[in-house]
């Protein structure tokens, strides 16, 4: 895919990110103080997040599928109508997985850790200071919220006059149904980690983007110009979200592309090493080797003899 795919107007007035839904089924949406924000996507294949934090509590509704996410010791998945929160400043992995023929589809709000701080008295939450904070563990099924959910979803595909007021009206209220609803037996207090990172909206553009990046495509200038942000800040905040760096973060996504590539027999490594914008064969190997210390060639069979073993065990 041509870089230049990648660069698409934001339509300022609606403060709404279309990100080429052909390919990524993707809406972000940030209100204007940028305290809450929304996405909706129903990816084309599942798709897993490596272990990341972000600056805001994030809830994830699932809508079709299955959502898994994995926090301090805590192992979650929930399927259609069910929510599950990742909390501010707590590293996890997530994945958003097809199930049944049935794509996965989600929506998460992120809410800004300073809204459960104006909250918390209210709803009967820990503390909220600069030394502790709420972390909501477990999950819920809730109609209301699911409701809000598939309402949201739709907003965003019709955009209807008064769209803005209605997506706004709405993440309030899934907000609200969650802290009304989440077992109190579930949450604990935690120390406070007010670490800057990159906000979750930030996080998913720049993996969209990676996605679906070639390597002879990818340049940091580009990836900074997508999401409106200075190479500087990138590097600094997308380091503290990841332990890595923009660069060596899209190469790890590369070949994790290439190694479910190498399992089409159809497919010979030098045309997988094209597919990914290797501009030769041999730089696409050794980086494999190196990456997961075994060569392309023999992950293949490895990864063969496996799907073997499972057809005729």
């Amino acid at each position: 895919m041509a870089t230049n795919l990648f660069f698409k107007k934001e339509e300022s007035g609606l403060e709404l990110t279309q990100l080429h839904e052909s390919q990524f089924g993707s809406t972000i949406w940030t209100r204007e103080d940028g305290q809450m924000g929304l996405h909706s996507f129903c990816p084309e294949t599942s798709l897993l997040f490596q272990p990341h934090t972000y600056a805001e509590y994030t809830i994830a509704i699932c809508l079709e599928g299955e959502i898994t996410k994995s926090q301090l010791g805590h192992t979650e998945v929930i399927g259609r109508g069910e929510a599950i929160i990742g909390n501010h400043g707590v590293e996890h992995t997530s994945g958003y997985l097809a199930r049944h023929g049935q794509r996965c589809e989600a929506v998460v709000l992120s809410a800004d850790r300073r809204m459960l701080e104006q909250l918390a008295r209210e709803f009967k939450l820990p503390q909220v200071d600069e030394a502790t904070s709420p972390a909501f563990f477990g999950k819920v099924g809730n109609s209301v919220l699911y409701e809000s959910a598939r309402a949201m979803a739709s907003e965003f595909r019709l955009r209807l006059p008064g769209h803005r007021l209605v997506v706004e009206t709405l993440a309030t209220r899934m907000l609200v149904e969650t802290l009304r609803t989440w077992p109190r037996g579930k949450i604990e207090k935690l120390p406070a980690d007010l670490s800057p990172r990159l906000p979750r909206r930030d996080f998913v553009r720049t993996h969209e983007f990676m996605r679906w990046c070639r390597k002879d495509n990818f340049r940091l200038q580009h990836l900074c110009r997508f999401i409106g942000s200075s190479e500087e800040r990138l590097n600094r905040l997308f380091l503290a979200s990841t332990r890595h760096t923009p660069a060596s973060f899209y190469n790890r996504m590369l070949l994790e592309r290439g190694q479910a590539l190498l399992l089409d027999p159809q497919a010979s490594v030098k045309e997988v090493s094209f597919q990914l914008g290797y501009k030769n064969c041999s730089h696409f190997i050794a980086a494999f080797r190196k990456e997961f210390a075994v060569t392309p060639q023999a992950y293949r069979k490895r990864g063969n003899s496996m799907k073997a073993g499972l057809q005729f065990g």
